[in-house]
């Protein structure tokens, strides 16, 4: 406890030491305030810049560690390659988006036009826990376009990232509706199936609760697709949009690049 406090101590002394000696250096015809003001805003605007640069570091290297574990996974180099060209732009927004410590900042997505949702379900890896389906794919609708440009719309057809993603928690107790209705309300955006697999993707224990995709329909519009552990599997099973299912939240993002 003591060495720490004399490490404190000598570290404050030692900063003290370098403004001392800046300001020691201060031309004896300026006034000694107006050569202050100037002295911290230039460190201001040093820090700033230093700050930011580190930020966007803190975002490439998590950019890098999601791309590496999809490779571990045995995700197609051709689609590894496609997301590497996100980079700048995914890292650019994150940085812009101030998004918590508690949420997870970035995660790439593969869309069943480059990978089907059976193959990305086999390539989840929790502690040896895969993912399996019954459901067929091609009943498996995108709600969120309804509300959306068709060229806005493209994104889901793409390979893409979603930022600034919560745990669902405050939704736990919710029906989908009430759910979606709140996210939305926040101008957040519930998650797609896709979306939803790409986060399991991205982790090594099952998740704790149900994850209900809510930016996803199956065959009708009060069917909304979930990811459950089941069998010592992540099994892809549907439920009622306006019933609340138990052990479950829906979870959503802030952006989509």
């Amino acid at each position: 406890m003591t060495d720490g406090i004399d490490n404190k101590v000598d570290l404050k002394e030692s900063i003290v030491s370098k403004i001392l000696s800046v300001f020691a250096d201060a031309p004896p015809r300026m006034d000694f305030m107006i050569f202050a003001d100037d002295v911290f805003a230039e460190a201001k605007v040093r820090l700033e810049e230093m700050a930011k640069t580190a930020k966007a570091a803190y975002y490439e290297d998590i950019f890098d560690q999601r791309l590496e574990r999809l490779r571990i996974l045995g995700c197609p180099a051709f689609i590894l390659n496609k997301l590497k060209t996100k980079k700048v732009a995914v890292v650019s927004k994150a940085c812009a988006l101030n998004i918590p410590d508690n949420r997870d900042s970035l995660i790439p997505v593969i869309s069943s036009h480059y990978l089907t949702i059976y193959s990305q379900l086999e390539m989840i890896n929790l502690n040896g826990i895969a993912g399996d389906t019954a459901l067929e794919s091609s009943r498996i609708m995108n709600a969120l376009k309804k509300g959306i440009s068709q060229n806005d719309g493209k994104i889901f057809d793409s390979i893409y990232f979603i930022l600034d993603i919560d745990d669902g928690a405050n939704t736990e107790k919710l029906t989908c509706a009430e759910a979606d209705e709140r996210i939305r309300g926040k101008n957040r955006f519930p998650l797609t199936v896709e979306e939803i697999i790409a986060l399991l993707l991205q982790r090594n224990e099952p998740p704790v609760f149900n994850l209900l995709a809510g930016g996803s329909r199956y065959e009708q519009d009060d069917r909304v697709p979930f990811c459950t552990t089941e069998d010592n599997k992540i099994c892809l099973k549907t439920c009622f949009y306006n019933t609340i299912h138990p052990n479950s939240v829906t979870l959503s993002c802030g952006a989509r690049v």
